[in-house]
């Protein structure tokens, strides 16, 4: 996959739990598999690092995630989502 500016810019964990609040009621309630894992393109240690905040996911993660889990990613809806917790 390509490297498009922008790509490295980091995102809040507050955008992840967001994400997966909305699909699965809790964020705590997802559980990745290995399908998720190869498709995001990251390992299971790195998303237990992501989920915990203790590492912040790049723009090119966030994206192959909202594939995977068939969510829309614009800008517009995440910006929205972020204002949520100002």
């Amino acid at each position: 996959m390509k490297k498009q500016k922008g790509d490295e810019a980091i995102v809040s964990k507050l955008v992840i739990d967001e994400l997966l609040t909305k699909i699965c009621g809790h964020h705590s309630n997802f559980k990745p598999n290995d399908k998720f894992y190869e498709a995001a393109g990251v390992n299971c240690r790195r998303w237990a690092k992501l989920q915990r905040g203790e590492l912040s996911i790049t723009v090119c993660e966030l994206k192959r995630v909202c594939e995977y889990l068939k969510v829309e990613f614009t800008a517009e809806t995440f910006a929205r989502q972020l204002r949520l917790f100002e």
